[in-house]
């Protein structure tokens, strides 16, 4: 178990940021010790590692950050379940419960894709736009 500095030195956000995402739910509240310092364990920084990944690599909002953690928990869950047994029509049922869990993942993220994708398109057809009026004013400025 380690201290709020220490996990926010471990992930790269601030204490404040850590906080935050506890009193949003993001984060279960951290074990307390005397005197109310809050512990994290590996699980914990983990789960702040995802949340930062979601937030600053995919663009992912808090609201969609908690619908993908939720997805999280349920497939964590379903992988206990699946490891915890070896009735092997148990574990069918379980892959066949994971993977709507995962495919909901996948159309969040593939949500975020698209509209990366279409600022992305927006910004070539503009330098495209640029370009072709260089080359007309490069074609004017050569016939004066």
């Amino acid at each position: 178990m380690i201290r709020i500095g220490e996990a926010a030195d471990a992930t790269g956000l601030t204490p404040r940021a850590i906080r935050y995402y506890e009193e949003v739910g993001l984060l279960r509240p951290a074990a307390h010790v005397s005197g109310g310092n809050r512990r994290y364990d590996a699980e914990d920084l983990e789960r702040l590692l995802l949340i930062k990944q979601l937030r600053d690599v995919v663009g992912l909002s808090l609201a969609e950050i908690h619908t993908f953690l939720e997805t999280e928990e349920e497939r964590q869950a379903l992988r206990r379940e699946y490891h915890a047994t070896n009735d092997p029509q148990r574990q069918a049922d379980l892959l066949d419960r994971v993977e709507p869990v995962l495919h909901r993942r996948i159309a969040l993220l593939e949500h975020k894709l698209a509209a990366v994708q279409a600022l992305l398109d927006e910004e070539r057809a503009r330098l495209e736009r640029a370009h072709a009026l260089r080359a007309q004013h490069t074609l004017e400025t050569l016939t004066v």
